[in-house]
């Protein structure tokens, strides 16, 4: 059965706070302080309450200094620094405005909540303690005792502030529920779940009926997780994680009509997690079988997704590896580039809309569209790289270059660095330019020496030189003796040993590259009849020539062929 991704256990209320909190302290400042705090006060709360935390920072120091009792200002102070992610410097100034206002439960419980982030448990338990003796029928006060006690696996004592709050309270659904997390995490499943029932007998929500119906899908006692989703859809038509279960149930069931009626809804629902779906989503895609039977069912469901979610960028990337699946590379382009725009200082987002257009080998747009990402993250190696294969696949190689060489100043990744030195390499020589390829070359194989691709081309154009062919054969062998199995490295080697005259040990290593793929290249097979003509095998090498112009007739190897069979039909004088 597929998972719902996020569990739908009940956690206790997480301890995680808001950063920036929109309220106001009872205690604000003193009028007494005259018009200057006053005013400064409130300007630096307007100025926080629309995000200028630096002006708002400066005026609600400049109120503590007037005004030295003044909470409220450290109590915000102490937000701002939250903001910019100073957790001890906004503990610091909490603990300011908690002398000053020591009654003030909300500081110290919000003190608390900063000791339980920053990892310094001791002292949150014992604020919440004794917050707890203060203020003993608070129960929110409670969840973040308890939570703490569950972190340290202090289960018994996380028992006894849950017994205390049911016997302010009562037992409801939150305390029945937080009783039954006690138990999973104590391993005590069969207890829990027992418990559990007997909870959604007494105090059933849909809730409780939910999570009784996950248990016993998980069991594969569908009938019976059918009956509790049921139970908690009753109670509550629009519940979702009762809605999905019944859904999986149908779908296992083989009811397909049932469990798109179902799974339409959640997916449409703008309110449950995207996340959520787009993992549920991936999961599905991997059912190859079925998303062929249901193609436009499963076209829906993602099409559903994205209108429900046109701003997450995970939705996008997700839908939009879906359409160019199906074959709608345009419609991909269209999501992607909506969410460039969107999202404009997103790296991921100019990642994935590159990374998709050259997919689709659109040459000229992935020119323009790196240059576009690269105003926004200048110097940029990946984008960088997208620019320059582009600007390479159409044909502007001058410019390749002039881009491989900037990935080179900027780089600080080794890897990249002996890659790109090889490509310049390539590119130079493609240009005309053999001194430069060659040097850059000589530049690869200093910083890794066993640099295979550097060792394959340089060693093949000096061989085509026709000088140095002792040191094209040394580099030569050093790649088809770590890569034994690769064709291109195996028709470089070989055609280094027919260009020194071993045509019979040539002939072995191009029977071998054939192999592993030679087969499919139209300058391997070229390479293997020549050596097959030199050695009068004129059948068969002409058979290679004419596989070869079949995969590329450009290389004009028909013609190649046709003088040389004259050559050898021609009568001696």
């Amino acid at each position: 059965m597929l998972s719902y991704v996020k569990s739908r256990f009940p956690f206790i209320a997480a301890l995680l706070f808001l950063p920036t909190l929109l309220m106001f302290p009872a205690n604000s400042f003193s009028q007494e302080k005259g018009n200057f705090t006053v005013g400064t006060y409130l300007e630096a709360l307007r100025n926080y309450n629309s995000g200028n935390f630096e002006a708002a920072d400066k005026l609600f120091r400049e109120v503590t200094t007037a005004d030295k009792e003044n909470d409220a200002s450290f109590f915000y102070l102490a937000n701002i620094q939250l903001e910019w992610g100073n957790i001890d410097k906004a503990t610091e100034y909490l603990t300011q405005a908690i002398k000053r206002d020591p009654g003030n439960s909300w500081y110290k419980q919000y003190l608390a909540r900063l000791y339980t982030y920053s990892g310094k448990n001791d002292k949150a338990i014992k604020l919440y303690n004794e917050l707890r003796e203060e203020f003993p029928y608070k129960s929110e006060l409670y969840d973040g005792l308890i939570e703490l006690h569950i972190q340290a696996k202090d289960y018994y004592k996380a028992r006894e502030v849950l017994e205390d709050i049911e016997k302010s309270v009562g037992v409801n659904e939150a305390t029945g529920l937080t009783r039954f997390n006690l138990l999973i995490y104590e391993n005590m499943s069969d207890s829990a779940y027992n418990y559990l029932i007997a909870l959604d007998k007494e105090f059933a929500t849909p809730r409780t009926s939910a999570i009784l119906g996950d248990y016993h899908a998980s069991l594969q006692n569908d009938t019976i997780a059918e009956q509790y989703y049921i139970k908690a859809l009753n109670m509550a038509p629009d519940y979702v994680p009762a809605s999905f279960g019944l859904a999986e149930i149908y779908r296992i069931q083989g009811k397909f009509d049932l469990y798109f009626g179902r799974i339409y809804p959640f997916m449409a629902n703008p309110v449950v997690e995207p996340f959520m779906k787009t993992n549920y989503m991936n999961q599905l895609m991997g059912n190859t079988r079925f998303v062929q039977t249901f193609l436009p069912q499963v076209d829906s469901m993602m099409t559903f997704m994205y209108n429900a979610h046109p701003q997450d960028s995970t939705v996008a990337y997700s839908y939009s590896l879906f359409l160019v699946q199906s074959g709608k590379g345009t419609q991909a382009i269209d999501v992607l580039e909506k969410n460039v725009n969107q999202y404009p200082g997103d790296k991921e987002a100019h990642r994935q809309y590159l990374s998709l257009i050259y997919y689709l080998e659109m040459w000229e747009q992935l020119i323009q569209n790196s240059e576009k990402a690269l105003i926004h993250f200048k110097d940029d190696t990946d984008f960088l790289q997208f620019r320059g294969i582009a600007e390479l696949q159409s044909g502007i190689v001058d410019k390749s270059i002039i881009t491989f060489k900037e990935i080179l100043r900027y780089t600080k990744d080794s890897a990249t660095t002996v890659n790109t030195l090889t490509t310049i390499g390539d590119l130079s020589y493609r240009a005309g330019n053999k001194k430069e390829a060659f040097k850059y070359y000589r530049r690869t194989l200093k910083k890794e020496p066993k640099h295979l691709p550097a060792l394959n081309n340089y060693a093949y154009y000096m061989a085509l030189d026709g000088k140095n062919l002792k040191e094209a054969y040394r580099m030569s062998k050093i790649t088809v003796e770590q890569e034994p199995n690769n064709s291109t490295y195996l028709d470089t080697y070989a055609w280094i040993l027919h260009l020194m005259g071993n045509n019979l040990e040539a002939k072995g290593v191009f029977k071998q590259a054939m192999l592993y793929g030679g087969k499919e290249s139209a300058d391997i097979l070229d390479h293997y009849a020549h050596v097959l003509y030199e050695l009068k095998e004129y059948d068969i090498a002409f058979l290679y020539w004419d596989q070869a112009d079949k995969i590329d007739p450009s290389l004009g190897i028909a013609q190649k062929a046709a003088a040389l069979k004259e050559k050898i039909n021609k009568p001696t004088q």
